[in-house]
């Protein structure tokens, strides 16, 4: 059975498609910046390619390594995250989002301070299943059954 969308709730699930199709194609773009930075071209030349200030391009390059690394073999992302915003913006279908995400290896989290009185936060883990994983549900790219889905299959591992 299939539930027909008002008018307000069509552009709402619209909307959220662009948001993603936005993110991946941000993360994209980045990528390519990152890679023309490693292949030697200067962050003075990638502003005057890009139309901005260089410090503005440092900034980029730095967010870039960090968010946009290159895309794992047999996948669609170089991130968790990133697999994620795909799927919500209708590049891949659940079945693959769910099978790639599942097989993902996350970065473990920081083993807490043994010593209480040094207690100084654990460290933020970018590559942890919290960072991505919880990202992309917070933004709206999962729902909380393809997050619970992806809890129980990884509970299984």
């Amino acid at each position: 059975m299939t539930t027909m969308m008002n008018p307000d709730e069509q552009l709402v699930a619209e909307l959220g498609r662009e948001k993603a199709r936005e993110t991946a194609a941000h993360i994209a773009y980045l990528r390519r910046l990152r890679q023309l930075h490693e292949r030697g071209f200067t962050q003075v030349r990638l502003a005057k390619i890009v139309g901005v200030s260089q410090p503005t391009i440092s900034d980029m390059l730095r967010r870039a390594r960090i968010d946009a690394p290159d895309l794992r073999p047999g996948t669609h992302g170089g991130t968790a995250y990133e697999i994620a915003a795909r799927y919500a913006a209708g590049e891949i279908p659940r079945a693959r989002m769910m099978r790639e995400l599942t097989g993902w290896e996350y970065e473990r989290p920081a083993e807490p301070n043994p010593f209480e009185w040094a207690e100084d936060g654990s460290p933020v883990v970018e590559g942890s299943f919290t960072m991505q994983v919880g990202r992309a549900l917070r933004d709206g790219f999962l729902t909380d059954e393809d997050y619970d889905g992806l809890l129980e299959a990884l509970a299984d591992r």
